[in-house]
């Protein structure tokens, strides 16, 4: 039976703060143990891009310390801009190149164009009869694999990175969603700036549509109205273009950090008296769902809360979505291979106590033929290149004693390299997971590149790829090790053996 985890971390940034949310789970169930809220330092998240990877790692790292958050399983919010949510129609069947359905779609998106993107989709039930249904989200690559670093550089095992919608659902979905197979379920998230609007149909997710409100966020009636207008004109386009759409309509506003009007509930339902309203806001969506614990005294940041709720299995709404790049499950997988080596050789212990008496000689002779054989290699190698390099010099002094023409023939016989070529090379090839911080020259047949990589896995393709350069013979990996000083990520060190190149005539 696969044990689920006891606490988890929710991890939200939008609107210039920092929002934490530690959860503990037991028999009991589900309890908030710790919130935290902070300011973004200025400067480090600029129109949702990370512009200051370092002081927004610091500051998440110090704001977790200041509470005594020691949590590293986290979900987080996708705080990144743009971000595509669309609901795709796919070919009867599951086309097993469905992937590639897909991106080819998500490349016509003028929002994303000339990019490289992260993406993912889930599957939704079908109300048509045939074909497919699909839930996509999808963000710039660079932005989300920055965002992923920063939380690495923080301390924080980021497992799930999803859109805010998803976190949103996920909190009134128990309440206001499931089990609703009479009726249209017309969901209106208001948080910061955007507005999303989703409908439910038998429990299903069959529309989204996203707005921006932020002309009308500082007014609250010009927000109301604007509220307003939006769900009418969706529950008008039902009546219109949807098979069965003209029925009983459930309608929940669920407002985050945006201020409404006293008397919003009575407004919209003036708009829609046949509806069914609630307008909710988001420091009360959880407040008979989850426990506090003691001394937990800072508020309920709804969003927070939902991220974690989804790493504890909180409430499956069927919307799985994950833009947490593969090279970030390596650092997982890494991290969980050590902790499991370490226990291992923490029992082996006794096991080794009891074999060191009778292997011990063993060993010493193996060590012994080792060392040896590894001498004489290392000497026919040191051999092998001072002959090289006699010959090399025997034939220079050779055309030297030839006549006039001899330096001429000796100074182009001289490896020429174009460190051009090799340097705009290499940064083609370096990957996105991958950073070079120095890179040296060694004599004029070599050259050696050091830096950091977000896993071992990201410095194996760098060498792979460098490797099948024009430039480069051989590329080796020579160190690759994870200090703390590093923030968690990857030190590498790879020497190159660079490709002969043609004399110039």
């Amino acid at each position: 039976m696969k044990l689920k985890a006891r606490t988890a971390l929710g991890v939200d940034i939008s609107d210039g703060l920092i929002n934490l949310a530690l959860l503990r789970q037991s028999a009991k169930g589900i309890e908030l143990v710790k919130t935290a809220t902070g300011e973004v330092p200025d400067g480090a998240m600029v129109d949702g891009r990370v512009e200051d990877p370092v002081a927004l790692a610091k500051a998440i790292r110090e704001l977790k310390n200041r509470n005594r958050i020691r949590a590293r399983r986290s979900a987080a919010s996708l705080s990144v801009s743009p971000v595509i949510t669309r609901i795709l129609e796919t070919p009867e069947g599951t086309p097993s190149n469905v992937r590639q359905i897909v991106r080819d779609e998500l490349k016509s998106y003028v929002a994303l164009s000339g990019r490289e993107i992260s993406y993912d989709f889930c599957g939704l039930k079908s109300t048509r009869g045939s074909g497919g249904r699909l839930f996509v989200v999808s963000a710039d690559r660079k932005q989300v694999t920055e965002l992923i670093m920063t939380y690495v550089r923080a301390g924080l095992d980021v497992e799930v990175l999803e859109p805010a919608v998803l976190a949103y659902i996920r909190a009134i979905y128990a309440e206001k969603i499931e089990g609703r197979f009479d009726c249209n379920v017309l969901v209106a998230l208001l948080a910061g700036s955007t507005l999303t609007l989703c409908v439910f149909r038998k429990e299903t997710l069959h529309t989204v549509r996203v707005e921006d409100i932020s002309a009308e966020k500082a007014e609250p009636d010009e927000l109301c109205r604007r509220l307003a207008a939006e769900i009418n004109t969706i529950i008008q386009s039902y009546e219109v273009e949807v098979a069965d759409g003209a029925g009983n309509w459930e309608i929940t506003v669920l407002a985050d950090r945006v201020q409404l009007p006293d008397d919003t509930q009575e407004s919209l339902r003036a708009e829609a008296p046949n509806a069914a309203w609630q307008v909710i806001s988001g420091e009360n969506v959880y407040e008979d769902m989850i426990a506090e614990a003691k001394g937990c005294k800072q508020g309920r940041p709804v969003l927070a809360i939902s991220l974690a709720m989804g790493l504890l299995n909180g409430c499956d709404t069927a919307l799985r979505v994950n833009l947490v790049p593969p090279e970030s499950a390596e650092v997982r997988s890494v991290r969980k291979q050590l902790v499991l080596t370490a226990v291992i050789t923490f029992l082996a212990i006794p096991l080794f106590a009891f074999l060191a008496g009778k292997g011990l000689s063993l060993l010493t002779e193996k060590v012994r033929r080792d060392i040896d054989s590894r001498k004489q290699t290392d000497l026919s190698q040191e051999v092998y290149a001072l002959y090289k390099e006699q010959r090399l010099l025997k034939r220079q002094i050779e055309l030297l004693r030839e006549g006039p023409d001899g330096p001429n023939t000796v100074l182009s016989s001289r490896r020429t390299v174009d460190w051009a070529g090799i340097l705009d090379d290499i940064k083609a090839r370096t990957p996105k997971a991958a950073r070079i911080t120095a890179l040296d020259k060694n004599g004029d047949a070599g050259m050696s590149l050091e830096g950091l990589a977000l896993s071992y896995e990201a410095a194996r393709v760098f060498v792979t790829k460098l490797s099948e350069s024009d430039y480069i013979s051989l590329a080796t990996l020579t160190e690759a090790t994870r200090e703390d000083s590093a923030d968690g990520l990857v030190t590498y060190k790879i020497e190159c053996l660079l490709a002969k190149e043609k004399s110039e005539s």
